[in-house]
């Protein structure tokens, strides 16, 4: 990716929901009345989230505040902007539940159904922001910046987008890390590898 700059990050942790460490909406409660608690505070006015599964949720409220900020900075989103999503569990809760359900009642719920594949959540952000560029969703034992560059590398050499939004959204029980960068041209810090291993925490 040529001249990639830092442009905005976010993080969901103990229900604080911060844009470049600054908390932008809080909840409190179980991890579903939590996410609804944020969903609230932001006002996204979206009725599709009160379907997704906890793992779409988590997703959308994370890179929410990014999405907003390329927008702000003149982002073309529908045609100009990738997205890598990363995780460790995938759709592992989602898929106990459907194995709850259809163990009681010998049935598969639709409802839950739907949501037993990993890039489910990746599909339910693009879907909102009507994101046409390059996305993928991508598992690993922790976030992995290597992966994240050359991904989006990638996408900017062979589809020419200049956003990108690269996040780590993992939940398994009430367990859940979530950390998301916007990349972008011009403005912000420049950005490499190694600071993009800072960002997620990944140790050196």
């Amino acid at each position: 990716m040529s001249g990639p700059h830092l442009i905005g990050t976010s993080a969901l942790v103990d229900g604080r929901l911060l844009q470049d460490e600054q908390e932008v909406a809080i909840a409190e409660g179980p991890l579903e009345e939590m996410l609804r608690g944020l969903y609230q505070t932001l006002t996204l006015d979206y009725p599709k989230f009160h379907k997704m599964d906890a793992v779409s949720k988590l997703g959308l409220l994370l890179t929410e505040p990014l999405v907003r900020m390329a927008r702000e900075h003149g982002a073309d989103i529908t045609n100009d902007m990738a997205i890598a999503g990363m995780g460790r569990s995938g759709c592992s809760t989602t898929d106990q539940e459907h194995w709850r359900v259809r163990t009681a009642t010998g049935l598969a719920s639709p409802a839950v159904f739907v949501y037993t594949l990993p890039n489910i959540g990746l599909g339910e952000i693009t879907i909102r922001h009507k994101v046409f560029g390059p996305s993928v969703c991508l598992l690993a034992d922790r976030p992995d910046a290597e992966l994240f560059w050359n991904t989006m590398r990638c996408f900017h050499e062979r589809d020419g987008t200049a956003w990108a939004i690269c996040y780590w959204s993992d939940i398994f029980a009430d367990r859940y890390e979530a950390k998301a960068v916007l990349i972008g041209p011009g403005s912000g810090r420049p950005l490499d590898q190694r600071m993009l291993r800072t960002l997620f925490d990944i140790p050196t």
